[in-house]
């Protein structure tokens, strides 16, 4: 929902139409980004005159009242500059200032210290300007930049990348708890589970993502090796998806798509929010969330997030126990200096879960995965004892300070750590055949995960002739520490039978406790350096290089090491044919560790060398004033793991992805927008042994998946009702595809109303997920692993601002 301090003011709106008819110096255009660099060359000159050549050299509207300027001077401006950054030269010593209000800038007085308030709110200027795409509904839930790595704040119009936001608005209004709530409106990325379950692996275009270096908060590393490898939504501001390798952007990691968790930061004016959600099977949540500024100039802000959920998920007598919470603090130390500080920390109990179901003919001795599956599980049923249970806590620091040197060079240095943990005592993975026939293998067990990581960015601008650039270098430092207890117990269970599970009783004899954890399982240090250069050939034609040297030592309790070095590339050009229309291509390198055998495989703990991925990609970007649509094509190859059917992991042969993948997002009226995402991907195994699986599709990989959504505003009243539906195809479980899993068709259905309680904005919110109770598996990809997915889920909720 909206914020109330931006609800439409008559009054002032009415001046900024009068202004926008009678005042001649306000100068019109076409609404442009202010973040696109552009050559200006403005001499010295009386402020209105310079004004009005930055608006026509930029296609960028300023507005300013004659009198506000009248007899001020502006210094000359000259450079390959953005037009925030042009118009702030300009203004300088002037005693104004220009705020971003839709497309346009408009010039307003600086306020004194203390001051309240400003003329002309944001909000004035949006009723004759582009709608700003700031990821709320009546966007069409677009944003406009987005963190791009190691190149900073970027336009996603402008990036030669496949990249998805989603915004703060979006997860309130599908109430999501999880990614497998917040990402079903993308084809790109796969079924997943909810934090339910105890271990959860995200599928970006049918790669399984890095869980040690595929995860960013605030773009700095942070690990969860085991578990729900995902960060609390509610303390998230918005969550960045780069769909495939990070490469030369985020350096060292597998090339399975990067998550950016945006953590929320202090806001500007005062914000007290508050919700509830409860779901039909008697999981509730309470979230409350707190932000501001004080002292002079209102130098310090800062942003408080607690929450906590307790009750029982979908899954019967599968209960979750859940407490976060988030502190984020800044000090505005001058205009062009900013501490940051933050913390977050969450504690969760999950019982009787499981990890996956693994198709077997020959019971708990087959783990190749090699049988028919059997029929999928209704996702309410609980087919683990109660006994079972997962336990995570995690907490992550971090810090950074932004130095501004000059008006085009700015400087950063971050630094964050992170200590994840888990307990793990349960049923870990049921061998089924097509009966539903099934023997457990069980474990007990703790793990602890360390990981630091520091960086320094110096980014800044300058020009050569006609060629303007945008330069980055930067160092980086990571040091990550898998440690596992030494007391590793396991034992089998069975027989049973899925359509009536038993009831085992529990074969340990206690937990294992987070404090036992300090084997060393996997030790990983790396050093990176890296640069880049973005060159504006004129205002048609953008080509980025980059280089990315790393280092990576690493061991494991297997007695191997490894030492190794790589230079990783990445190459990317960007025509803009036409106004709205961005063409792109790019290539980009990754250097990832190798392999580690899981602890369920004969040669447990092994380290396979590191590899080196490599992608190509195309792809097209076009924009109106209600829309937004992406195309790419893609190509990636990469190191193939698996499992043999002697249980013996093994790191040989290359995987290659290759795929069409669509996006758009309409507003098509008032009432109505419409999301809608489709892929279609060519998953094989190839250079294989014997060349036995070439060709062979990758295990857990669907050809097509598609999805759309769509919202309906309710004329005359304050209620939008919502619908989703979602395809994932057939996927096969086995090496030579010989068996699959069936494709399934998911729907959503939902309503949001819009109230007040006295003065205050209050949400309520309907959401129905899988409207139709469809039973499914989620697969994983390249793996035999199956988990049942969610029934139809009915949650309510409600959010108030005051």
């Amino acid at each position: 929902m909206r914020h109330p301090h931006l609800r439409l003011n008559p009054a002032p709106l009415t001046l900024a139409i009068a202004l926008a008819i009678s005042a001649p110096g306000l100068v019109h255009a076409q609404a442009a980004a202010t973040d696109k660099p552009v050559a200006i060359s403005i001499a010295a000159q009386p402020l209105d005159a310079a004004l009005n050549e930055l608006a026509a050299a930029t296609g960028v509207p300023v507005a300013f009242s004659p009198t506000l300027v009248a007899g001020k001077k502006a210094p000359a401006v000259k450079g390959n500059l953005t037009p925030r950054e042009a118009v702030n030269q300009l203004l300088s010593g002037s005693g104004l200032v220009a705020t971003q209000e839709g497309g346009s800038m408009v010039i307003k007085a600086a306020r004194s210290p203390g001051e309240q308030g400003a003329t002309l709110p944001a909000v004035t200027v949006k009723a004759s300007a582009m709608p700003h795409p700031d990821g709320s509904a009546a966007s069409g839930y677009r944003v406009e930049n987005a963190s791009v790595g190691a190149l900073g704040e970027k336009s996603l119009k402008d990036t030669p990348y496949s990249i998805e936001v989603y915004s703060r608005e979006l997860m309130d209004n599908k109430q999501a708890r999880s990614l497998a709530d917040l990402t079903k409106g993308d084809a790109s990325i796969g079924l997943l589970p909810d934090k339910t379950f105890a271990r959860h692996q995200v599928n970006i275009r049918g790669l399984q993502q890095d869980s040690n270096s595929g995860n960013k908060l605030d773009g700095m590393n942070y690990s969860m090796p085991f578990g729900p490898n995902e960060l609390p939504l509610e303390l998230m501001e918005h969550v960045e998806v780069l769909k495939g390798a990070g490469g030369f952007l985020y350096g060292f990691g597998a090339p399975g798509g990067i998550i950016n968790y945006v953590l929320k930061r202090p806001t500007d004016d005062p914000l007290r929010s508050l919700s509830t959600q409860v779901t039909d099977s008697g999981l509730a949540l309470i979230h409350g969330d707190v932000g501001g500024r004080f002292g002079t100039d209102k130098a310090f802000g800062y942003r408080v997030n607690l929450a906590h959920e307790d009750g029982e998920s979908y899954v019967k007598d599968n209960n979750s126990r859940r407490t976060a919470g988030s502190i984020a603090l800044d000090w505005r130390i001058t205009p062009d200096l900013v501490w940051r500080i933050d913390a977050l920390a969450e504690h969760h109990l999950r019982t009787a879960g499981y990890f996956g179901v693994t198709p077997s003919a020959a019971g708990a001795s087959d783990w190749s995965g090699n049988a028919e599956p059997p029929a999928p599980i209704d996702g309410s049923e609980r087919i683990a004892p109660k006994w079972g249970r997962a336990y995570t806590e995690y907490e992550t620091y971090g810090t950074d300070l932004s130095w501004r040197i000059t008006p085009d060079w700015k400087l950063s240095l971050a630094y964050r750590t992170t200590e994840f943990g888990q307990e793990v005592k349960h049923p870990a993975y049921f061998f089924a055949n097509a009966q539903g026939n099934y023997e457990i293998f069980a474990e007990n067990f703790s793990r602890r995960f360390e990981d630091q990581h520091a960086q320094a960015l110096l980014s800044g601008k300058l020009s050569t002739g006609p060629v303007h650039h945008d330069l980055t270098f930067g160092v980086s430092r990571t040091k990550s520490d898998d440690l596992i207890s030494s007391r590793y117990e396991t034992t089998f269970l069975g027989p049973g039978n899925l359509a009536s599970p038993a009831d085992f009783a529990d074969p340990f004899a206690n937990n294992v406790s987070l404090g036992e954890a300090r084997s060393p399982f996997n030790l990983a240090r790396r050093h990176e350096i890296f640069a880049s250069d973005t060159l504006h050939l004129g205002a048609d034609w953008d080509l980025i290089i980059g280089l990315r040297r790393a280092h990576l030592q690493q061991s494991s309790s297997w007695d191997t090491a490894f030492d190794k070095s790589a230079t990783t590339p990445t190459l990317a050009a960007i025509f803009r044919p036409m106004q709205g229309l961005s063409l792109y291509g790019s290539y980009i390198e990754a250097l990832e560790k190798g392999a580690t055998a899981p602890t369920t495989a004969a040669n447990a703990g092994e380290l396979f060398p590191p590899l080196v991925s490599k992608q190509y990609e195309v792809g097209a970007k076009a924009e109106g004033r209600e829309w937004a649509a992406t195309a790419a094509l893609f190509q990636l190859k990469k190191g193939l793991t698996y499992t043999t059917p002697d249980n013996v992991f093994t790191q040989n042969g290359e995987a290659r992805y290759q795929g069409l993948e669509l996006n758009g997002k309409f507003r098509l009226s008032q009432q109505w927008l419409v999301n809608a995402s489709a892929m279609w991907l060519d998953a094989t195994n190839q250079k294989t042994d014997g060349g036995a699986l070439d060709g062979k599709r990758i295990r857990g990989t669907a050809r097509e998946q598609a999805s759309v959504y769509g919202e309906y505003r309710v004329t005359g009243l304050p209620l939008t009702l919502t619908a989703g539906t979602r395809y994932v195809g057939k996927r096969p479980v086995d090496d030579n595809g010989r068996w699959q899993v069936g494709s399934v068709t998911l729907f959503d259905a939902g309503a949001r109303y819009e109230t007040k309680w006295g003065n205050n904005p209050v949400t309520l919110r309907l959401n129905i997920d899988n409207l139709a109770d469809k039973a499914y598996w989620i697969t994983w990809p390249a793996q035999t692993t199956l988990i049942q997915g969610a029934p139809r889920t009915i949650k309510i909720g409600a959010q108030v601002y005051f």
